[in-house]
């Protein structure tokens, strides 16, 4: 269980994973646009078993949508033990060229990658769509990558 403590901005408790899996208690920050990317809600919005029941229909979810949910470190095979950093993220930068433009963000105040590379890993967060076959904005990551 969290401290208060840990509730707190920028406090590991408080982190969310910006590539979280549709489920229940899950927060939708993001939608799949015509032009492929992500385009931001204002707020995240929670969701429960009937959304993500109607949208497990067609497509997988999370391959239209982006959802946020408690960074749980060492529980996640993306998490490095040794470097205590979120991998996906690193891997998802290599080769990026930065740009000033930063898109609005729901949940940059507790994102795991905003935590850990700050603006860097916001310029191309708009990219990053979840495939189950993990193969990000053209770069293709392993299955075992998924989280």
């Amino acid at each position: 269980m969290d401290t208060v403590e840990n509730q707190q901005p920028g406090k590991e408790g408080f982190l969310l994973c910006p590539s979280y899996i549709a489920k229940p208690g899950a927060q939708l920050f993001g939608i799949l646009n015509a032009e492929g990317r992500v385009s931001f809600l204002r707020q995240p919005i929670p969701i429960d078993h009937t959304f993500v029941e109607a949208a497990r229909e067609g497509r997988p979810a999370e391959e239209r949508f982006r959802f946020a949910g408690k960074c749980v470190r060492t529980g996640c095979h993306q998490w490095s033990k040794s470097r205590q950093a979120c991998t996906l993220v690193e891997r998802l930068l290599e080769n990026r060229v930065s740009s000033s433009a930063l898109p609005d963000c729901p949940i940059r105040n507790r994102c795991r990658w905003f935590h850990q590379r700050a603006e860097t890993a916001c310029q191309s967060c708009n990219e990053v769509i979840r495939h189950h076959e993990m193969s990000f904005a053209g770069n293709d990551l392993s299955p075992e990558s998924s989280h």
